[in-house]
């Protein structure tokens, strides 16, 4: 990604800003910046670490359903100790792999372009998208906790409907208004990172671990299997 950067067209931002948002993103932006935020939005967030993030949630699920979950359990091991070293792997990986991609895009752009003063830009894009994964990882612990059985469904259609809200912005059929509904909102490759306000990410930091910790209770209190 960071290595094809300098070869994208000064020429597209004026021919796509008549289009679409998008299009007026990468206007905005400029085309090479724009290129580098979009790919790490839709890796980093959209369609990439929310899934990877939701599936690792759910693993938890199968480890239920196979009964490893209970021979632990079975052991001198608290649910919440078994269940909260899992988690911390979960939170930890998906904010050490935004980290690697914003490093990594940086690097490559940099080597590309011969200079390297891409780096705040390019990493505070990547890091500033843990807070709404989380708030994603958040979610899927709330309804494992709560409703195990059907979770995945609705840990599917929850992202589906953020994605589809995303792709009717896109479009211009619904506004920003109705983006915000969305993690996907706070942390959007529409917004240049510095004029990106910190408070609302410190928010959906907060609700993410309220939701975790809800999840906890609800996992807690309820039987395994």
């Amino acid at each position: 990604m960071g290595v094809a950067a300098p070869n994208i067209s000064e020429a597209i931002s004026s021919t796509l800003a008549q289009m679409n948002t998008w299009g007026t993103a990468i206007a905005k932006l400029g085309n090479q910046e724009a290129f580098i935020a979009i790919l790490i939005y839709i890796l980093g967030l959209m369609a990439g670490l929310s899934v990877f993030a939701i599936t690792k949630v759910q693993s938890l699920r199968q480890e239920e359903k196979e009964h490893y979950a209970e021979l632990i359990l079975s052991k001198p091991v608290s649910r919440i100790k078994w269940m909260g070293s899992y988690l911390t792997v979960v939170f930890a990986s998906n904010a050490l792999i935004l980290l690697v991609l914003g490093l990594s895009s940086e690097l490559g752009w940099s080597i590309a372009a011969g200079e390297f003063s891409h780096l705040p830009r390019v990493l505070g894009m990547s890091l500033s998208k843990i807070p709404p994964v989380w708030t994603i990882i958040g979610i899927a612990v709330l309804l494992y906790g709560w409703l195990p059985r059907m979770a995945s469904v609705l840990n599917w259609l929850i992202l589906g409907v953020f994605i589809f809200i995303e792709m009717l912005w896109e479009v211009g059929i619904v506004g920003w208004s109705a983006l915000q509904w969305t993690p996907f909102a706070y942390a959007h490759y529409s917004i240049p990172i510095q004029e990106l306000s910190i408070a609302p990410l410190i928010v959906l930091t907060v609700i993410a671990a309220a939701l975790t910790w809800l999840g906890f209770i609800g996992f807690r209190h309820r039987s395994i299997g």
